[in-house]
């Protein structure tokens, strides 16, 4: 088998690291992993017959950030700080949807807006890229343009997450979750770079560090389980899951539980 030297994160030796981070975090992956087996069996229970449409993507959204929030905990417990904050903030980014997608008629033609945005700025290029090239068929990206433009005549809006979130009474898990995370994890920034550096006596960069990091567990595994409990939260109040709130209730109680050790833990890891 692989050690980590030969194949990173990749390798079959992360065993012992992962059982270590496990025993050291208990009481955050303990809670990740009880809200996860909530939302898994709520996802199956959302009501879907008879739903309008906007309910529909409301509970793809769901899996999605059910999803990048299970990813975000795999790579937390091997170490892979940086890619987990990312997914960390995709399950806010997307838990922030799902609500307006609940609560708002208007989210989906937003988002299909969005889309139509993206989809016209892929076509323009491709025409441009493609002018002076015969062997190019630039047709399908023609009509595709043509159509957007007849759709939105004042070219389509890109949608703004800050909007959602403000209009959602999310704007504090935007902040948490989503905008935190974006300067040393999501992007490529000197912020993420900063995490594969060891910085020496005199203050300068001395070594390079590629290695399993536990060195904002707390408050990468904080964004996430504070995003997929608003999530559960989303599917109780406006996705018909009423028959969830007491258990919801209770996982509620689990978090008051252990929150000051979380904040405590959280603290001594920012001072560190």
């Amino acid at each position: 088998m692989p050690n980590f030297d030969e194949a990173g994160f990749l390798s079959d030796e992360l065993g012992q690291w992962i059982s270590a981070a496990r025993e050291r975090y208990a009481a955050l992956f303990e809670y990740a992993d009880r809200v996860n087996a909530m939302a898994m069996r709520m996802m199956r229970e959302i009501p879907m017959r008879d739903a309008p449409e906007a309910r529909a993507w409301a509970i793809a959204a769901f899996a999605r950030a059910l999803s990048a929030f299970q990813s975000c905990v795999l790579l937390a417990e091997r170490g892979a700080l940086s890619d987990a904050r990312t997914l960390a903030r995709l399950c806010a980014e997307t838990t922030i949807v799902v609500k307006a997608l609940a609560t708002d008629a208007g989210t989906l033609d937003a988002l299909r807006e969005d889309d139509a945005k993206h989809e016209l700025g892929v076509c323009n290029r491709m025409i441009e890229l493609g002018a002076n090239d015969a062997r190019v068929d630039l047709a399908a990206y023609r009509t595709r343009k043509n159509e957007i433009e007849a759709q939105y005549p004042n070219r389509p809006n890109a949608l703004k997450l800050t909007s959602l979130a403000a209009a959602t009474g999310l704007e504090l898990l935007y902040e948490i979750a989503y905008r935190y995370t974006s300067g040393n994890a999501a992007h490529a920034t000197l912020g993420a770079f900063m995490r594969h550096i060891r910085v020496g006596e005199n203050g300068e960069p001395d070594a390079f560090f590629f290695a399993p990091d536990a060195s904002d567990m707390v408050a990468t595994l904080h964004c996430a389980v504070v995003a997929v409990t608003e999530l559960l939260r989303v599917a109780i109040d406006h996705m018909g899951l009423q028959v969830g709130a007491a258990e919801f209730r209770d996982l509620l109680l689990h978090w008051q539980v252990i929150r000051p050790q979380i904040e405590a833990a959280l603290a001594a890891e920012s001072a560190a």
